[in-house]
């Protein structure tokens, strides 16, 4: 517990506060520069899918989700035959 007449502190140091905010103005900029960059990626790839190996239409498992259609993990080898 604080003991004796002292002076409730107050201080009001915001002097550097600059330095810790982050602004967003390169926002656009970074977008063109995401979408140039999946465009030369499909080019550089391109028979192939660009969101990586094709993967199975399946039903979710659960009475929830079992109306859902979601991305399977891979195919069976009988259905790759």
């Amino acid at each position: 517990m604080v003991k004796h007449n002292n002076v409730i502190p107050n201080e009001h140091f915001r002097k550097d506060w600059q330095n810790y905010v982050k602004t967003w103005f390169n926002q656009p900029a970074r977008k063109t520069r995401r979408r140039l960059a999946r465009q030369k990626k499909a080019v550089k790839i391109f028979p192939k899918p660009t969101a990586g190996p094709l993967r199975p239409v399946v039903h979710g498992q659960t009475a929830k989700y079992n109306m859902k259609l979601r991305a399977g993990k891979g195919f069976s080898l009988e259905e790759l035959k």
